[in-house]
């Protein structure tokens, strides 16, 4: 008997090349040993809760998308007690997990990678109860700044940037009043947005050495963007997001296994780029290397 694989195609996806592929791929799985099961998404979360389901019974769970789709891969992968394998072939726009290790975006290439490759095991992070994301989980209240970006511009730093440079007049923008108790301490800020992030790459944007970013140390990086008094300070952050300096007066930055969040009225966030519910308090945890990942060899 060869090794089981579930391997989850999206019929519906926006991103085609897997569907032009997708005889070539599952012969690569074939001939690399694996008796593969295929199964064709029916909508949103469908991939969890059959991992939930069936996962157990495979030596490797494959998957096929953009951000969104891997989240939902892990989400279930860690409703498992023996966790299966992960395999993933990048789909979408932006990739920030697939950037940051590496996987290719052929994917025939990709394919090759996941049979021939070996297994890396990466931190997830645990929203609230249960609730779990890759790669950033994010909150921010630009509620009024109406704003056109492509779609590669909508995630975490690269949203940010976009947005304080598009900001036009103070009126335009809300801050929320934020506590944040991690480390022991307890700060308490107006910030414009948080996120809690885990990757050296979020939404295109590579970390450099002022914020030592690793996907498997047990740490989320936590970065609190201050309210601003004038245009001339929302300039000057850009430039900082940008360049990827965290070291100045306009953020806070801490790593930490653990933080809790707390604001005066509820908050809506969101996991991985999708919307992830909103509320008053929040405890985010990382869980180091919890899924493993299978990356070129």
């Amino acid at each position: 008997m060869g090794k089981k694989m579930l391997f989850f195609v999206n019929p519906n996806a926006g991103h085609a090349e897997i569907r032009n592929y997708l005889m070539e791929v599952l012969q690569i799985f074939t001939v690399g040993g694996y008796e593969v099961t295929v199964h064709t998404t029916s909508g949103p979360k469908d991939l969890t809760r059959q991992i939930l389901a069936r996962g157990s019974q495979y030596d490797m769970i494959v998957c096929t998308g953009g951000d969104g789709t891997l989240n939902e891969a892990v989400s279930g992968l860690m409703g498992l007690e023996n966790r299966p394998l992960l395999g993933y072939i990048p789909g979408g726009t932006v990739n920030d997990v697939a950037s940051t290790l590496g996987l290719s975006h052929d994917p025939l290439r990709a394919a090759h990678d996941i049979v021939h490759g070996r297994p890396f095991a990466i931190d997830v992070g645990e929203f609230g109860q249960g609730k779990w994301f890759v790669y950033v989980a994010a909150f921010g209240l630009f509620t009024d700044v109406a704003y056109e970006t492509p779609q590669q511009d909508k995630r975490a730093l690269g949203r940010l940037a976009y947005l304080l440079n598009g900001v036009r007049a103070l009126s335009e923008v809300k801050s929320v009043h934020v506590r944040l108790q991690c480390q022991g301490e307890t700060v308490e800020a107006d910030v414009l947005d948080g996120l809690v992030c885990s990757t050296t790459s979020v939404g295109g944007f590579k970390a450099n050495k002022t914020m030592p970013i690793a996907l498997n140390d047990g740490k989320s990086e936590i970065v609190l963007v201050r309210e601003f008094k004038n245009i001339a300070d929302f300039s000057a952050a850009a430039g900082c997001l940008l360049r990827q300096d965290f070291q100045q007066p306009y953020f806070i930055t801490y790593q930490a296994s653990e933080a809790t969040f707390s604001f005066d009225e509820p908050v809506a966030w969101t996991l991985d780029g999708e919307y992830g519910g909103s509320g008053t308090q929040v405890t985010v945890r990382n869980h180091q290397r919890a899924v493993e990942i299978v990356i070129p060899g």
